[in-house]
């Protein structure tokens, strides 16, 4: 049923596309309409060039808008332009992507979410199973860290090369497959 509908909205849009490019082409001709959707094209790679040299989040939504508005078409630069507005990329962000860990933690996988000291929330998939209160000497992301007692008296423990890996966190949940 689910490929069914994927079928008709992809049929859906390649209808839209076609008949958007077709009205572009009456309207304009087809030699302004040819330089419209060639400018598309180059509008869409300096969208993900500038996504490219832009701090994450920020640098997947303008890439993926960038890839959007580089298709050659009308409805998908829309996608393309709506993709860069900051509401809809939150809206993306906390409906669409919290569906997906749902669906992951239904099917057995230990998804684990924290708020960093910036506020922003980060997901991951945690590659090992999670023991409700076990706590963990290193990571795969960090490395093991120094043994308890080793740094210097008042010193919190760090990892392995003495620099942490990005900010701290602030708050967070660890939720198995159990919870």
């Amino acid at each position: 049923m689910a490929r069914l509908i994927s079928l008709t909205l992809l049929a859906a849009l390649a209808v839209a596309e076609v008949a958007a490019v077709l009205a572009l082409v009456d309207w304009l001709g087809a030699p302004m309409a040819l330089l419209v959707l060639f400018l598309d094209v180059v509008a869409g790679i300096a969208v993900m060039r500038w996504g490219a040299r832009s701090q994450p989040p920020a640098r997947g939504w303008r890439i993926a808008a960038g890839a959007f508005i580089a298709i050659p078409g009308l409805v998908l630069d829309l996608v393309g332009l709506i993709l860069l507005a900051p509401p809809m990329q939150r809206w993306i962000s906390g409906n669409v992507l919290r569906g997906t860990e749902a669906a992951m933690r239904s099917r057995g996988v230990t998804v684990v979410t924290v708020t960093d000291a910036t506020g922003v929330r980060r997901t991951t998939v945690v590659p090992v199973e999670v023991i409700p209160g076990q706590v963990v000497d290193g990571d795969a992301a960090t490395g093991p860290r120094t043994p308890p007692g080793t740094s210097p008296p008042g010193a919190p423990d760090r990892p392995a090369g003495g620099h942490s890996q990005g900010p701290g966190v602030v708050r967070g949940e660890i939720v198995g497959k159990d919870e």
